[in-house]
């Protein structure tokens, strides 16, 4: 049977453990509780994006560079218009305290993101409107049949009920967001390639 250790035993181990830190990753690991909790205010927006050099400007290069992959980590394809520019605001307030300030080119980066969100919403509702008309020539789609209490009853959907059962608008609607991710990922790559480098 496995002993069962006591929590002095645990405390004793984690504290050898850090003995056997260097200065330079106790610094580290200093700096990094420093932004995380800076970061979690701006989440929050307890501080605006314009205070972050205030608070980080201490904050070594490297430490800066992760800061901002946290940024560009929590952005995804789904995120809102709101949580982009927090994220692309936080990115470049942050960059701007960088040895090798590359604003120009994260903000071009940013700006094919948003391009590539209004071009997947274009393509999205031109499927739509595809569907809307041909409902519109073929009433017959929106009736729908199904059996209650043993009879056969017929039922007429709206538009926008036809629209949400129909199942080949949804693997368009499907094909079309995995297609349009995998473009907004590749430019998240070039942004994440230009803060590491």
């Amino acid at each position: 049977m496995a002993k069962i250790k006591s929590a002095l035993e645990i405390a004793m181990e984690k504290s050898k453990k850090i003995e056997k830190l260097s200065s330079q990753e106790m610094n580290e690991i200093r700096q990094q509780e420093k932004i995380d909790r800076i970061l979690a205010k701006y989440y929050k927006d307890e501080i605006e994006a314009d205070d972050l050099w205030r608070h980080l400007k201490d904050i070594s290069n490297k430490m800066l560079i992760n800061a901002q992959n946290n940024f560009l980590q929590s952005l995804t394809f789904q995120s809102n218009e709101f949580e982009i520019e927090k994220r692309k605001n936080g990115i470049l307030a942050i960059e701007n305290l960088k040895n090798d300030n590359l604003t120009s080119d994260i903000e071009f980066s940013f700006e094919q993101l948003s391009k590539i969100r209004t071009e997947f919403k274009k393509n999205k509702e031109q499927l739509m409107q595809i569907l809307r008309e041909e409902l519109e020539r073929d009433p017959q789609r929106r009736f729908q049949t199904f059996q209650q209490d043993g009879q056969i009853v017929v039922k007429q959907l709206s538009m926008e009920e036809a629209m949400e059962q129909d199942e080949q608008l949804k693997k368009n609607l499907k094909q079309l967001e995995i297609q349009f991710s995998k473009k907004y990922n590749t430019v998240k790559e070039k942004i994440s390639n230009i803060i590491n480098n």
